[in-house]
């Protein structure tokens, strides 16, 4: 009897010391629906209003900039309070706004509710989700926990992947955003409740912080690490085109949801075994094998070979939150990481929103993607130069 006890308390504070984490698995899942769900919903909205993808996609990209400015004010109320009132906020708010989509006719209403539900939604749970991992963990725990929750937006990609295009298909794109509205809700509040009783605060310092940036826009390493994750974030752009892209590379329609089933959930399992390979080969030798799959995958896809292009690119897309972090600790350690991170978070997401849009473009003005394609395989080069020389420790 005693034996039984003293495992059932084991067990319940293991759960009570890994919730953060699941909290944080939580909040990245629910991103899959910001990322790769409204990718799905590209195609049907521009062929019922009529509207040419690369001005409807630029919604998205205003959703990211809303994200970006909103990220250190949000930074500052979870230091001070914590992430759970945060995410309590962004269920509700962005929620609110993902359902105001399905009501909308013109441009400028997709345009005004994306950045409505930019200032808690994406950029929000990542923040959240990565100061959980960071701030209740560490050393090589934390190192591993980030890997699994980083993979959680992975898994929810799968579910969406499969659910959504269904939903859309029978009931209509605006049935679909509501139904994301509802998978936001639930997912972040879910997660914001399993917060409670939990110390989940930032606690850095700010003038610390203030001090290590201005320290770090003097090294030459800072902007090689900005070259490379705006690049390596620009071409994640395509993540919101590729159910459209896959179709140009000939796929049938009655497989594209398997095929984003297939990328997301190798994009999940892929971040683990990054983060598996820089462990034992180093982020140097493993981020030139990373990126190579990466700029493999958008060659593959330019040439029109679907399937072997979305595998390479699933295996190479998570440099951008498994990579990256890897290399700026190494580079930048103790309370400079926190202050050069916020920096480069910025920067992906301003590479993400500058090239969401683009790709359509590229397919109003051409008629296809292969061009857009290569031309992202070609823009990866430097990135891939910048692995070759990521940095140890100092």
């Amino acid at each position: 009897m005693l034996l039984m006890e003293n495992e059932k308390n084991k067990t319940i504070s293991a759960l009570h010391r890994y919730r953060p984490a699941l909290a944080a698995f939580g909040l990245m899942m629910s991103m899959a629906l910001t990322t790769t769900g409204l990718s799905f919903f590209v195609e049907p909205v521009c062929r019922e209003l009529g509207l040419s993808r690369g001005a409807f996609t630029v919604y998205y990209s205003l959703m990211t900039a809303a994200g970006t400015l909103a990220s250190p004010f949000l930074g500052q109320i979870i230091r001070r309070r914590g992430v759970r009132p945060v995410a309590a906020i962004s269920a509700v708010w962005t929620a609110a706004g993902l359902f105001g989509l399905s009501l909308c006719r013109r441009l400028w209403c997709f345009y005004l509710l994306g950045i409505w539900t930019g200032i808690f939604g994406t950029a929000c749970v990542t923040l959240c989700a990565g100061i959980l991992v960071q701030t209740c963990y560490r050393g090589s725990e934390a190192s591993r926990l980030t890997g699994i929750v980083m993979a959680g937006s992975g898994l929810g990609g799968v579910l969406v992947s499969m659910a959504l295009p269904k939903v859309i298909g029978s009931l209509g794109w605006q049935t679909g955003y509501r139904v994301t509205a509802l998978g936001w809700l639930v997912l972040v509040s879910v997660s914001a409740w399993l917060l409670h009783g939990c110390d989940e605060t930032a606690g850095s310092a700010s003038a610390a912080v203030k001090g290590k940036r201005k320290t770090a826009l003097h090294s030459l390493t800072l902007y090689r690490l900005i070259l490379m994750i705006f690049l390596l974030s620009a071409a994640s752009g395509v993540q919101q085109q590729l159910p459209s892209v896959l179709a140009d590379a000939g796929l049938a329609p009655s497989r594209i949801g398997t095929a984003m089933s297939v990328f997301t959930g190798a994009l999940a399992l892929g971040k683990i075994a990054q983060g598996m390979l820089y462990a034992k080969a180093g982020p140097a030798r493993g981020g030139v094998v990373m990126v190579l799959c990466y700029l493999a995958g958008f060659v593959l896809l330019g040439i029109r070979q679907p399937w072997p292009g979305l595998l390479m690119l699933a295996a190479g897309m998570g440099t951008v939150t498994t990579l990256m972090p890897i290399v700026t600790r190494s580079a930048f350690p103790g309370q400079e990481y926190a202050a050069v991170w916020s920096i480069l978070s910025a920067v992906s997401n301003l590479g993400a929103l500058t090239a969401a849009p683009l790709f359509g473009m590229a397919f109003d003005m051409t008629g296809s993607y292969a061009g857009a394609m290569l031309a992202a395989s070609v823009l990866l080069t430097p990135a891939l130069a910048a692995s070759i020389r990521n940095p140890g420790p100092r």
